[in-house]
């Protein structure tokens, strides 16, 4: 299979192109053409199967404080030059990566796909990450590529973003593992609840999608349909990082997020007959290990 893979160095596109390395990847990222310049991306050239649209300007919670509008507006532009690509190069079949931040907050059941329409804002913590994500989703609906739109839910692994801004849940909580002594001091609750993926079963899913012989047309959760504690995560990782750590959490609601996300996978399970394997407590062991492989 022959595939365009846009931010194909990233955290996720790294995995995909991993997990199929039997294709035929031309892979593009910042080094070789910023699809923030219409005029680099204009000189992407080829014949394509499926173009996966891995790339973004995105990062954790610190990250959205850093750069809230600037999130809106570097991916409005990568959008709008990656659907004129698209529209030009006219693959078989367009794959972009969505995420549950767009999802309407306030929702406290597992989130399907019909949600997505409803009425209700989305939670301030990623707004302008839910708008850009939206806006992606609208514009390959008006499209007349055949495409999926995966969602996928909290993704961690090997190669987690350990950077102060751009890590996530579980690369934020393993550098304050590594850095504690003997308090672990961690913001919010612990009541919120996730659903974590580990970031090879994201992969095959995405791959699963690739290889579709018909597009479905419309935007998919991939997730385990699981949902773990923030408190119970932070426990595990405690078990295999540092068990001699004890935790003290904020205390404020307002850092815990939206508390109940967690998003249904039946639509995945129908469409490519794939549920995800890993548990968190061997994701995290095997995330851990390559984190001290490449210390």
């Amino acid at each position: 299979m022959n595939i365009l893979l846009l931010g194909g160095t990233g955290f996720i596109g790294t995995h995909v192109k991993m997990q199929r390395p039997d294709w035929n990847w031309t892979v593009v990222n910042q080094k070789n053409h910023d699809l923030t310049d219409s005029s680099q991306v204009n000189k992407i050239q080829g014949k394509f199967d499926v173009i996966i649209d891995c790339a973004g300007f995105f990062g954790g919670i610190v990250f959205n404080k850093l750069h809230p509008r600037e999130i809106l507006y570097r991916n409005q532009i990568i959008n709008m030059n990656v659907c004129r690509l698209v529209d030009r190069l006219s693959p078989k079949k367009f794959v972009a990566i969505g995420s549950a931040c767009f999802y309407p907050c306030g929702i406290d059941t597992n989130m399907t796909e019909a949600m997505i329409d409803q009425p209700g804002k989305f939670h301030s913590s990623v707004i302008y990450s839910a708008m850009s994500k939206r806006w992606l989703l609208e514009t390959m609906r008006a499209m007349p590529v055949p495409w999926e739109y995966l969602i996928l839910s909290n993704v961690y692994g090997p190669g987690e973003p350990l950077e102060f801004d751009r890590s996530h849940f579980v690369g934020s909580i393993i550098n304050k593992i590594t850095q504690a002594d003997r308090d672990l001091h961690l913001l919010g609750t612990g009541v919120a609840v996730r659903d974590f993926l580990f970031v090879q079963d994201a992969a095959e899913a995405i791959c699963r999608y690739c290889e579709l012989d018909q597009a479905t047309n419309l935007p998919t959760n991939v997730s385990t349909g699981i949902g773990t504690s923030i408190a119970d995560m932070a426990k595990i990782m405690i078990q295999q990082v540092n068990p001699g750590l004890i935790i003290n959490w904020g205390g404020d609601n307002k850092d815990n997020g939206v508390l109940h996300k967690v998003l249904d996978n039946s639509k995945m399970k129908q469409d490519i007959g794939y549920v995800p394997t890993t548990s968190v407590e061997t994701g995290l062991k095997l995330t851990w290990e390559w984190i001290n492989r490449h210390e």
